[in-house]
């Protein structure tokens, strides 16, 4: 739980333990997060294999990223089933030591936009998503739609890292408007993001 916690910016210790609950009914999907996390009955091997946790545990990271998402720096419906997996390759990078491939689809959702946060990832490492979700919480006022999300999250990004990264998200088709690049045009451009060579 303390390695959820770092990524996420907040305590490091929950104010409550977290719970993984397996039954035979549970209220939608395979899992699914919430307190507690639930599970069918066929996800118990999850958290109760020695072998199969040494290996990794994808479902039930991915659960507790979930709790950790924050509707200032989600895009619904783009996002809600990506960021949560950055608490899943954080988690397997730094104890698991599992690296994560990711499968590259047509749209910005689910694995192409975790796709698009990774790169950032192997670009300005977590200590830069540490730093942007700890900017979140000395914020108020967010913006209640995409666009203006996207732009608050390329912005904030761009300037915990010290670089103009609006390329790189237009590159990813973030709708990034012309006062975000005027805003961030003092900062060294990313010039040559893994994106670069599509546009």
């Amino acid at each position: 739980m303390k390695t959820v916690a770092e990524l996420a910016a907040t305590l490091l210790k929950f104010p409550r333990k977290e719970r993984i609950v397996i039954d035979v009914q549970i209220s939608r999907g395979w899992m699914h997060a919430g307190y507690p996390i639930m599970g069918q009955t066929s996800t118990a091997y999850l958290i109760t294999n020695t072998t199969k946790i040494a290996g990794g545990m994808w479902g039930p990271i991915h659960e507790l990223g979930h709790n950790q998402q924050r509707s200032c720096w989600e895009f619904p419906p783009h996002t809600t089933e990506c960021t949560c997996n950055l608490w899943s390759v954080y988690v397997h990078e730094e104890l698991v030591a599992v690296s994560c491939c990711v499968v590259k689809l047509s749209d910005w959702s689910v694995w192409t936009a975790l796709e698009t946060y990774l790169q950032l990832q192997e670009k300005f490492g977590w200590e830069a998503f540490k730093k942007v979700f700890a900017g979140y919480f000395e914020m108020s006022n967010f913006p209640h739609d995409n666009k203006g999300k996207m732009n608050l999250y390329a912005e904030t990004f761009s300037r915990v890292v010290g670089m103009n990264l609006s390329g790189f998200f237009k590159s990813w088709a973030w709708p990034i408007e012309e006062i975000t690049e005027e805003d961030l045009s003092h900062l060294p451009p990313w010039t040559d993001h893994p994106m670069a060579q599509y546009n």
